[in-house]
Protein backbone atom coordinates (compact mmCIF):
# COMPACT_ATOMS: atom_id res chain seq x y z
CA UNK A 1 0.00 0.00 0.00
CA UNK A 2 1.79 3.29 -1.07
CA UNK A 3 2.04 6.29 1.27
CA UNK A 4 -0.59 8.07 -0.51
CA UNK A 5 -3.03 5.51 -0.48
CA UNK A 6 -2.43 4.44 3.74
CA UNK A 7 -3.09 7.92 4.91
CA UNK A 8 -6.37 8.51 2.61
CA UNK A 9 -7.31 5.24 4.09
CA UNK A 10 -6.17 6.69 7.60
CA UNK A 11 -8.25 9.87 6.95
CA UNK A 12 -11.66 8.05 6.30
CA UNK A 13 -11.34 5.59 9.02
CA UNK A 14 -10.43 8.12 11.75
CA UNK A 15 -13.19 10.43 10.80
CA UNK A 16 -15.97 7.85 10.43
CA UNK A 17 -14.49 6.48 13.52
CA UNK A 18 -14.68 9.61 15.59
CA UNK A 19 -18.22 10.56 13.87
CA UNK A 20 -18.18 13.95 15.00
CA UNK A 21 -21.72 14.29 12.34
CA UNK A 22 -23.32 11.24 14.38
CA UNK A 23 -22.48 12.93 17.51
CA UNK A 24 -23.59 15.96 16.58
CA UNK A 25 -27.45 15.70 17.81
CA UNK A 26 -25.52 14.67 20.82
CA UNK A 27 -23.53 17.71 20.95
CA UNK A 28 -26.55 19.81 20.21
CA UNK A 29 -28.45 18.63 22.96
CA UNK A 30 -25.78 19.35 25.51
CA UNK A 31 -25.42 22.98 23.88
CA UNK A 32 -28.54 23.87 22.88
CA UNK A 33 -29.26 26.00 26.02
CA UNK A 34 -26.20 27.78 25.70
CA UNK A 35 -25.40 31.20 24.27
CA UNK A 36 -23.37 31.33 20.86
CA UNK A 37 -20.05 32.07 22.35
CA UNK A 38 -20.09 29.52 25.04
CA UNK A 39 -20.75 26.87 22.02
CA UNK A 40 -17.74 28.14 19.96
CA UNK A 41 -15.57 27.68 23.30
CA UNK A 42 -17.13 24.50 24.09
CA UNK A 43 -16.46 23.26 20.69
CA UNK A 44 -12.97 24.59 20.56
CA UNK A 45 -11.92 22.80 24.02
CA UNK A 46 -13.88 19.16 23.37
CA UNK A 47 -11.67 19.30 19.85
CA UNK A 48 -8.71 19.85 21.83
CA UNK A 49 -9.22 17.48 24.12
CA UNK A 50 -9.83 14.69 21.07
CA UNK A 51 -6.59 15.97 19.73
CA UNK A 52 -4.50 15.43 22.60
CA UNK A 53 -6.12 12.01 22.81
CA UNK A 54 -5.96 11.18 19.23
CA UNK A 55 -1.85 12.05 19.12
CA UNK A 56 -1.42 10.87 22.40
CA UNK A 57 -2.59 7.20 20.73
CA UNK A 58 -0.78 7.85 17.78
CA UNK A 59 2.12 8.89 19.00
CA UNK A 60 2.59 5.93 21.56
CA UNK A 61 0.90 3.23 19.55
CA UNK A 62 4.48 1.55 19.00
CA UNK A 63 5.60 1.56 22.24
CA UNK A 64 2.35 0.10 23.86
CA UNK A 65 2.29 -3.12 21.30
CA UNK A 66 6.39 -3.97 22.38
CA UNK A 67 4.97 -3.60 26.08
CA UNK A 68 2.27 -6.54 25.25
CA UNK A 69 4.70 -8.24 22.97
CA UNK A 70 1.71 -8.17 20.18
CA UNK A 71 2.78 -8.52 16.67
CA UNK A 72 1.43 -6.51 14.09
CA UNK A 73 -0.28 -8.85 11.89
CA UNK A 74 -2.46 -10.09 15.52
CA UNK A 75 -2.98 -6.43 15.83
CA UNK A 76 -4.29 -6.36 12.41
CA UNK A 77 -6.78 -9.14 13.11
CA UNK A 78 -7.94 -7.82 16.36
CA UNK A 79 -7.93 -4.27 15.46
CA UNK A 80 -9.69 -5.35 11.74
CA UNK A 81 -12.67 -7.03 13.91
CA UNK A 82 -13.06 -4.55 16.22
CA UNK A 83 -13.95 -1.99 13.33
CA UNK A 84 -15.96 -4.58 11.76
CA UNK A 85 -18.22 -4.19 14.51
CA UNK A 86 -17.83 -0.80 15.18
CA UNK A 87 -18.81 -0.20 11.74
CA UNK A 88 -21.76 -2.86 12.15
CA UNK A 89 -22.58 -0.67 15.05
CA UNK A 90 -22.91 2.28 13.30
CA UNK A 91 -24.83 1.21 10.22
CA UNK A 92 -27.52 -0.60 12.60
CA UNK A 93 -27.59 2.65 14.88
CA UNK A 94 -25.79 1.32 17.71
CA UNK A 95 -24.39 3.72 20.39
CA UNK A 96 -26.82 6.12 20.38
CA UNK A 97 -26.72 8.53 23.65
CA UNK A 98 -29.20 10.81 24.84
CA UNK A 99 -27.71 14.24 26.29
CA UNK A 100 -27.82 14.89 29.85
CA UNK A 101 -29.19 18.09 31.68
CA UNK A 102 -26.43 20.41 32.48
CA UNK A 103 -25.92 22.48 35.46
CA UNK A 104 -25.01 26.03 34.07
CA UNK A 105 -23.29 28.57 36.34
CA UNK A 106 -23.34 31.98 36.16
CA UNK A 107 -20.04 33.77 34.64
CA UNK A 108 -18.39 37.03 33.70
CA UNK A 109 -17.35 35.06 30.06
CA UNK A 110 -18.33 33.04 27.44
CA UNK A 111 -14.91 31.12 27.90
CA UNK A 112 -15.40 30.52 31.68
CA UNK A 113 -19.13 29.22 30.98
CA UNK A 114 -17.25 27.10 28.79
CA UNK A 115 -15.07 25.70 30.96
CA UNK A 116 -17.95 24.84 33.94
CA UNK A 117 -20.05 22.94 30.66
CA UNK A 118 -16.98 21.21 29.55
CA UNK A 119 -16.17 19.83 33.16
CA UNK A 120 -19.43 17.93 32.94
CA UNK A 121 -19.76 16.48 29.36
CA UNK A 122 -16.00 15.98 28.88
CA UNK A 123 -16.49 12.52 29.89
CA UNK A 124 -18.39 11.18 28.23
CA UNK A 125 -18.91 13.12 25.35
CA UNK A 126 -15.03 14.14 24.58
CA UNK A 127 -14.24 9.88 25.98
CA UNK A 128 -15.57 7.64 25.12
CA UNK A 129 -18.08 9.10 22.57
CA UNK A 130 -15.55 10.57 20.38
CA UNK A 131 -12.56 8.90 21.20
CA UNK A 132 -13.70 5.27 21.39
CA UNK A 133 -11.89 1.93 21.45
CA UNK A 134 -12.27 1.61 17.79
CA UNK A 135 -10.55 5.32 17.47
CA UNK A 136 -7.43 4.25 19.66
CA UNK A 137 -7.20 0.72 18.20
CA UNK A 138 -7.35 2.64 14.78
CA UNK A 139 -4.70 5.02 15.81
CA UNK A 140 -2.28 1.76 17.61
CA UNK A 141 -3.13 -0.29 13.88
CA UNK A 142 -1.79 2.81 12.02
CA UNK A 143 0.91 3.83 13.77
CA UNK A 144 2.72 -0.19 13.42
CA UNK A 145 1.98 0.19 10.03
CA UNK A 146 4.20 3.01 10.01
CA UNK A 147 7.03 1.65 11.85
CA UNK A 148 6.81 -1.60 9.75
CA UNK A 149 6.99 0.84 7.12
CA UNK A 150 9.70 3.05 8.17
CA UNK A 151 8.64 5.79 5.91
CA UNK A 152 9.45 9.26 8.29
CA UNK A 153 7.04 10.66 5.48
CA UNK A 154 4.01 8.40 6.58
CA UNK A 155 4.99 9.06 10.30
CA UNK A 156 4.58 12.94 9.47
CA UNK A 157 1.63 12.51 7.56
CA UNK A 158 -0.17 10.80 10.09
CA UNK A 159 -0.04 13.28 12.44
CA UNK A 160 -1.36 15.98 10.08
CA UNK A 161 -4.21 13.81 9.29
CA UNK A 162 -4.83 13.25 12.80
CA UNK A 163 -4.96 16.92 13.69
CA UNK A 164 -6.83 17.72 10.28
CA UNK A 165 -9.58 15.14 11.46
CA UNK A 166 -9.39 17.12 14.59
CA UNK A 167 -10.06 20.71 13.06
CA UNK A 168 -12.56 19.06 10.66
CA UNK A 169 -14.61 17.80 13.98
CA UNK A 170 -14.37 21.13 15.71
CA UNK A 171 -15.69 23.12 12.23
CA UNK A 172 -18.67 20.48 12.25
CA UNK A 173 -19.49 20.93 16.61
CA UNK A 174 -18.81 25.24 15.85
CA UNK A 175 -21.70 24.72 12.83
CA UNK A 176 -23.98 22.17 14.68
CA UNK A 177 -27.30 23.58 14.87
CA UNK A 178 -27.27 25.30 11.30
CA UNK A 179 -25.19 21.69 9.92
CA UNK A 180 -28.48 19.85 11.26
CA UNK A 181 -30.75 22.25 10.13
CA UNK A 182 -29.21 22.19 6.37
CA UNK A 183 -29.07 18.00 6.08
CA UNK A 184 -31.87 17.51 8.44
CA UNK A 185 -31.81 14.46 11.11
CA UNK A 186 -32.35 12.39 8.04
CA UNK A 187 -29.52 13.29 6.20
CA UNK A 188 -27.14 12.84 9.44
CA UNK A 189 -28.38 9.55 9.74
CA UNK A 190 -27.62 8.95 6.28
CA UNK A 191 -23.95 9.91 6.13
CA UNK A 192 -23.49 8.00 9.70
CA UNK A 193 -24.52 4.63 8.00
CA UNK A 194 -22.23 5.06 4.71
CA UNK A 195 -19.38 6.00 6.98
CA UNK A 196 -19.96 2.79 9.24
CA UNK A 197 -20.44 1.08 6.51
CA UNK A 198 -16.73 2.02 5.28
CA UNK A 199 -15.24 1.15 8.79
CA UNK A 200 -16.82 -2.19 8.32
CA UNK A 201 -15.00 -2.70 5.16
CA UNK A 202 -11.54 -1.48 5.66
CA UNK A 203 -11.58 -3.37 8.71
CA UNK A 204 -12.31 -6.52 6.88
CA UNK A 205 -9.61 -5.47 4.72
CA UNK A 206 -7.58 -5.38 7.88
CA UNK A 207 -8.15 -8.65 8.88
CA UNK A 208 -7.68 -10.43 5.20
CA UNK A 209 -4.26 -8.47 5.14
CA UNK A 210 -3.48 -9.95 9.08
CA UNK A 211 -4.44 -13.67 8.24
CA UNK A 212 -2.67 -13.65 4.82
CA UNK A 213 0.54 -12.60 6.39
CA UNK A 214 0.24 -15.05 9.16
CA UNK A 215 -0.05 -17.57 6.64
CA UNK A 216 2.57 -16.85 4.74
CA UNK A 217 5.48 -15.99 6.96
CA UNK A 218 4.58 -18.40 9.66
CA UNK A 219 2.64 -20.92 9.11
CA UNK A 220 3.52 -21.64 5.53
CA UNK A 221 6.98 -21.74 6.55
CA UNK A 222 6.29 -23.75 9.70
CA UNK A 223 4.28 -26.66 7.20
CA UNK A 224 7.13 -26.63 4.69
CA UNK A 225 9.74 -27.11 7.63
CA UNK A 226 7.51 -30.61 8.70
CA UNK A 227 8.30 -31.94 5.34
Amino acid sequence: MSTSTMLSTFAATSFALLNPLGMLPVFVGYTGKLRGGVQAWLAFLVSLTVLGLTLLFLLTGNAIIDFFGITLDSFRIAGGILLLLMGISIVTGGGGREAKDLVVQAQTSDLGEAKSVYRQIVVPFAMPLLVGPGVIANLILYAGEARAAKDPALDLGLVIVTVGVAVVAFLILLSGRPLRRLLGDVGLTILTRILGLLVASIGIQFVLTGVTNVIVHTIAPAVLKLH
